[in-house]
Formats: C-alpha cells, sequence, structure tokens
C-alpha cells in the first residue's frame, strides 16, 4: 500500500493506493473531516499500522460505506431484501410485518445509531436488560433471533468480521392447548356456513396448517385414489405456490372429509374454500372459529383447535412422533417434538398401574 497526504482548497485528505485501486479519504472512522495536517497524519499512521497486522479494510473508511453500517440504515437495508424474497413467494407477509416491528419499535431506539461493526456484546446486553422490563422472555427471545439473523447475514457478506456473542434466553415452555375429538365436534354444530364448516373438518382431520387449507385447489384432490396434494399456502391474502416449510405433502383423505367436500359448490377460481368465488380470507377464518369456539363454550384459538389437536390426538393414541412429523410436513423432529409432553394416556397408565400395586399392598397388609 502507498499513502500520501495531500491538501485541497478545503481539508487535508489521505491518497491511498490499495489493491490496484485508488481510494482518498477525506475523514476518519469517526466521520470527522480531516481539517488539519496532523489529523491526517494519525489517520494515515493508523492505516500503516491496520495494513501491517493484517486489519485494513477501505469500507471502514469510506463515508458512504460507513453511513450504509448504522445499524438503522443497516436494518432497512436487510429488510428491503427480505421484502424481495416476501414478493417472490419464499417469505411470508406477516413474518415481514414481525421483522420491521421488532426493528422499529425495539431495536433501532437502542442502537439504531450505532454503526453494526461498534455493536459488542456490551451493546446487546444492555439492550436486553433494557427490554426485559417490560417484554415477555418468548418477546425477549423473538427480538434476539431477528438481531442474531441480521449479524449472519452481515458475516455472510463480509459487513463485519465477527458475530458478538448473546446473552441466553430462558423461555418456559409453553402451554400446548388442544381439542378432544368430541370438543372439536362441539364448535363444529356452531358453524352454519357448509363451506366453512368443510374447511374447518378439513383442517381437524388433515392436520393441514389453516393457510394451507385456503389455498387448497379442486385439481389438488385426487379422489379416486382418495388423496390430496399439500404443495401451497395463502401468504397473507395472496397465493403462495409452496407451503411454510417447502415441502410437498400427499396425505390420505378420511371418509368424512371427501363427503364434505363433495357437497360444495365449485368456484371459476378452482379454490376448494370460497367465499363470494374467492379464497376464504384469514380474518374470516379467525373470527368465525372464536364465534363458534365461544358458543361451544371452548377456550382454544383456530390452530390449536385443529393442527396442534390433530397432532396431540395422535400423540395420546400411540402414534409415534416421526409419523406425526410427516402427516403435519415438519423438516425436523424439533418441531414435532413439542407434542411430546402432551401424552396424558400413557402417563395415565402409570398411574393407574401405581395405583393397583398400592392397593394390592394394603390389603396385604
Amino acid at each position: 500500500m502507498k499513502g500520501t497526504i495531500r491538501r485541497n482548497r478545503q481539508n487535508w485528505y489521505v491518497d491511498l493506493h490499495w489493491k490496484g485501486e485508488r481510494i482518498r479519504l477525506f475523514s476518519g472512522k469517526d466521520g470527522y473531516p480531516l481539517d488539519s495536517e496532523a489529523r491526517a497524519e494519525r489517520l494515515l499512521a493508523h492505516i500503516r499500522y491496520e495494513v501491517d497486522h493484517g486489519l485494513f479494510d477501505p469500507k471502514d473508511y469510506v463515508k458512504k460505506e460507513l453511513k450504509a453500517l448504522i445499524f438503522s440504515n443497516y436494518a432497512e437495508a436487510w429488510l428491503a431484501r427480505r421484502q424481495k424474497e416476501v414478493d417472490n413467494g419464499m417469505l411470508s407477509r406477516a413474518y415481514h410485518r414481525a421483522l420491521t416491528y421488532h426493528i422499529n419499535n425495539h431495536l433501532n431506539p437502542s442502537i439504531g445509531g450505532k454503526s453494526i461493526r461498534d455493536i459488542n456484546e456490551g451493546a446487546i446486553e444492555d439492550l436486553f436488560m433494557e427490554l426485559s422490563g417490560s417484554l415477555s422472555p418468548k418477546s425477549l427471545a423473538n427480538i434476539s433471533g431477528v438481531l442474531h439473523k441480521i449479524f449472519k447475514d452481515a458475516l455472510r457478506r463480509r459487513d463485519i468480521g465477527r458475530i458478538p456473542e448473546f446473552p441466553k434466553i430462558d423461555v418456559p415452555e409453553p402451554q400446548t392447548k388442544w381439542l378432544t375429538p368430541e370438543e372439536q365436534e362441539r364448535v363444529l354444530q356452531e358453524i352454519a356456513c357448509p363451506v366453512r364448516r368443510a374447511f374447518f373438518l378439513f383442517l381437524m382431520r388433515q392436520g393441514c396448517r389453516p393457510g394451507e387449507g385456503r389455498a387448497l385447489m379442486w385439481q389438488d384432490i385426487d379422489w379416486k385414489r382418495k388423496i390430496v396434494a399439500i404443495h401451497a399456502a395463502m401468504n397473507g391474502e395472496h397465493y403462495r405456490p409452496s407451503t411454510k416449510e417447502k415441502d410437498f405433502r400427499i396425505l390420505p383423505l378420511s371418509v368424512e372429509v371427501m363427503e364434505s367436500l363433495k357437497l360444495l359448490p365449485r368456484s371459476i377460481s378452482g379454490f376448494v374454500f370460497t367465499f363470494n368465488g374467492k379464497p376464504l380470507r384469514k380474518g374470516l377464518v379467525n373470527s368465525t372459529w372464536r364465534a363458534a369456539a365461544k358458543k361451544a363454550g371452548i377456550d382454544v384459538c383456530c390452530y390449536q383447535g385443529t393442527r396442534h389437536s390433530v397432532a396431540s390426538q395422535l400423540v395420546n393414541d400411540g402414534t409415534s412422533l416421526e409419523l406425526i412429523g410427516k402427516l403435519l410436513g415438519h423438516k425436523t423432529g424439533v418441531s414435532t417434538r413439542r407434542y411430546a409432553h402432551v401424552n396424558v394416556e400413557s402417563l395415565r397408565d402409570l398411574v393407574d398401574r401405581q395405583q393397583t400395586v398400592s392397593s394390592s399392598k394394603k390389603t396385604r397388609i
């Protein structure tokens, strides 16, 4: 590297020749202009030190790059890249809204003015200590996940040299609410619309996500083989030709579901579950479920009353977690294992056996 100090009409600058490229620096890492020869000399000496120790990176000094590395600017550009993934059907709109909310409301107010290269363990620890007073451990874990993802992408793009260590956040295991088949039937009885009743029955028997059910098309059903192909989902109110896990599942249709589907009217749109010719809207699905569940005296959300309940019922019936994972479309066993703790019936057998042993001992005494 060759470097000299020069002066223009206004300020001093460092003139570098680095790897065949000419770089003129009018400010230091801190963004302050080189308003004196002494300041310029100190900067050149520091650059030579970095070159000798393999630490020099021109991005650390170029003003445009410095501005782009300010966390609020960097996060904005990161969100713009995620928006392109949404537009290409690779990311859900709801997830992008959650990312935007966490960045704007929790990350930017604390670290938005710092360079992403200057956010160290101490800054992250202070951030989560500040947030812990008003947010739940689950929310803190979600925010931590967003920030870690930003750092991971920054490292991959070589905008930072390392990912700082994150504090561990202990999240209590959530309570998984679920319904028995009898309770599900009570909810179905409170739904008058045959299309919406068939929709919830489909979710209850097939274990699909609501978005997958809303995206179901008649061409996905093979009546002769009694199977259905699950390969798409609704992204908000937009059709996405892939599921959340980007999987392709072929599921056997239950007789009950098939009979309910045969009674539904065909829409020109090709979607199975429709309202005014269009796929059921997310808001309509949730409001219908809430009203029916309330009338049935049941306090669970749609996801818990359908998909969670399918998995929980199967666990209690002795079905292996591997098979349940295949039905639900889980890529790994991690998501499926959370249902293991709802296996109440196997524990009931242990309690009953223990009671039998205790009664036997009392009889002998």
